[in-house]
């Protein structure tokens, strides 16, 4: 594998993670995005409706779940442009039953935007029954495949960044989140469901406040985490983002002692090893080729893996090995993050560009870095500071509607909602969290320390708070286990030989990770 095919791939990981489904058939593209989905143009008559369908989800199996009999799945049919009503097209979903008969159901609703919800299927494999049952609580649990994603029809798999390769399949500019929260509120309805309890880690708790604010009415409750209020441009945020959760994990280090003592400063050690690695990379194994290891690709890597608290116990040693250039220790932990990183689909381009360009950059504040990064060492700013001009450009001829004023606006709400952060995410900082909460007037907010995106799910204190708030929301819970959350960090000296990396949890994450543009600057 050469130095550029990687790069490419390590690129496109940060462009479109997403879920995990090996690739897709060749002759699915770019008609229907599957070549055993029914056709784009859905057979005319009353919309909304459901039409059962044989399941594309992957039902893990360590799950023993039976379709039919145990959860089944369907199309929901809806216009494509709901404001001119023109166009057809189909979601896919999937229904877990529960015994509950309170006639309400959970949703689950990924992120990206452009993820097609398998991950939380995947997660639930990992964890164990336990787990979904725990989500099964007040009724069915539903996972939905939002607008243009995989498993719906049409699947915008664009294979270029203005997605002109579907110009004639859909209306880009229909695959916005309003829409996708008339869709969910459009299934709820269809299946005759009273109250929908909402579960969305990332773009899904972006697609959260949305239902809240445009089908309040019908939300018993909701657990939003990874936070991406409406109001705030994230991907200006990137470089105070990612310098927040090295300093975070800095301080976490230095409180464990031994840590602290033995690596050092991790926040001007990160730092060094960008820059001795842009000076002169160093070899690593990838997939049996030799692969130029160098300082952006590196700071993409650590980026993307400390979305998942299975990467901390390593990365001080990571970070403090890198900054002299030694990698003897650590070859393997950089190699098992490119393998967990590389092979694995994309999300939606067509989704998440029609979400980012129509609701974001429309138009692009030109001062939205600046503002974003002031305080924030220049360093940081310069190694994750590139991602906003990148989408600014893909975004100025992209197709898109006039959505911004009314999508960029606080949302408010009374319903009861979890809004739950992980210390050191590094995408979606407890700050955002906080953003967020303040014109929701009934929320919990819940920091969990030494925890990624997606902190429910990284610990069992994480799980125990989430089946709690949807067991019964309006009660009263002791989650102060979240303040408590440590991380046994790897110290060589302690160890006769180093422990491997925990590969599957790390996996199990990053299928919940948000589609991220790369964000190095062009080299220079």
């Amino acid at each position: 594998m050469n130095r550029t095919r990687l790069s490419l791939l390590v690129l496109g990981v940060l462009g479109g993670c997403g879920d995990d489904h090996g690739s897709m058939p060749a002759d699915a593209h770019p008609d229907t995005g599957q070549s055993d989905a029914p056709a784009v143009d859905a057979p005319t008559g009353d919309v909304p409706r459901v039409e059962a369908a044989p399941c594309r989800f992957t039902m893990p199996s360590s799950l023993a779940l039976v379709e039919g009999a145990d959860y089944v799945c369907g199309d929901l049919v809806v216009e494509e442009n709901r404001a001119t009503h023109a166009g057809r097209i189909r979601v896919h979903y999937i229904r877990i039953k529960s015994t509950a008969t309170t006639g309400n159901a959970t949703i689950y609703l990924d992120g990206g935007p452009g993820g097609d919800g398998s991950g939380i299927l995947n997660y639930a494999g990992f964890l164990g029954r336990p787990f979904l049952d725990g989500l099964l609580v007040d009724g069915d649990f539903l996972v939905i495949s939002q607008r243009g994603t995989a498993l719906s029809v049409p699947y915008l798999d664009c294979q270029t960044d203005d997605c002109s390769d579907f110009g004639g399949v859909a209306d880009l500019a229909s695959y916005n989140t309003a829409y996708n929260a008339d869709d969910v509120n459009d299934l709820r309805s269809v299946l005759g469901i009273a109250k929908l309890d909402l579960y969305g880690i990332s773009y899904g708790s972006r697609l959260g406040l949305e239902v809240l604010r445009r089908h309040g009415a019908h939300v018993r409750a909701a657990v939003i985490e990874g936070l991406v209020p409406s109001q705030v441009q994230w991907h200006a945020e990137i470089p105070r983002s990612a310098y927040g959760a090295i300093t975070a994990l800095n301080a976490s280090c230095a409180d464990a002692g031994a840590c602290g003592t033995t690596f050092g400063d991790l926040v001007a050690k990160f730092v060094t090893g960008v820059d001795a690695l842009n000076a002169n990379p160093v070899d690593i194994d990838v997939q049996g080729s030799t692969f130029p290891l160098d300082g952006y690709t590196y700071a993409s890597l650590v980026f993307q893996v400390m979305y998942s608290k299975s990467s901390y116990a390593y990365l001080p040693l990571v970070i403090s090995d890198v900054a002299v250039r030694r990698t003897d220790r650590i070859g393997s932990y950089l190699t098992s993050w490119f393998t967990s990183l590389s092979g694995r689909r994309g999300t939606a381009r067509g989704l998440y560009y029609g979400v980012v360009c129509g609701e974001v950059f429309n138009p692009p504040d030109p001062n939205a870095v600046a503002t974003a990064t002031a305080g924030v060492p220049q360093a940081y700013v310069d190694i994750f500071g590139g991602g906003f001009e990148r989408v600014a450009e893909t975004c100025a001829t992209y197709p898109k509607g006039n959505l911004q004023a009314s999508l960029s606006q606080p949302v408010t709400s009374a319903v009861r909602t979890l809004v739950s952060s992980g210390r050191l995410d590094p995408i979606t900082p407890p700050s955002f969290a906080t953003i967020a909460a303040a014109t929701l007037s009934n929320s919990v907010v819940v920091v969990h320390a030494n925890s990624g995106h997606g902190a429910t799910l990284q610990s069992a204190c994480g799980v125990q708070n989430l089946h709690a708030f949807l067991a019964d929301p309006t009660g009263t819970h002791d989650m102060t286990c979240a303040g408590t959350l440590s991380t046994s960090y790897v110290i060589p000296s302690g160890f006769a030989s180093l422990p491997a990396f925990p590969i599957q949890q790390l996996r199990a994450d990053l299928a919940l990770a948000p589609i991220v543009p790369p964000f190095q600057r062009a080299r220079r």
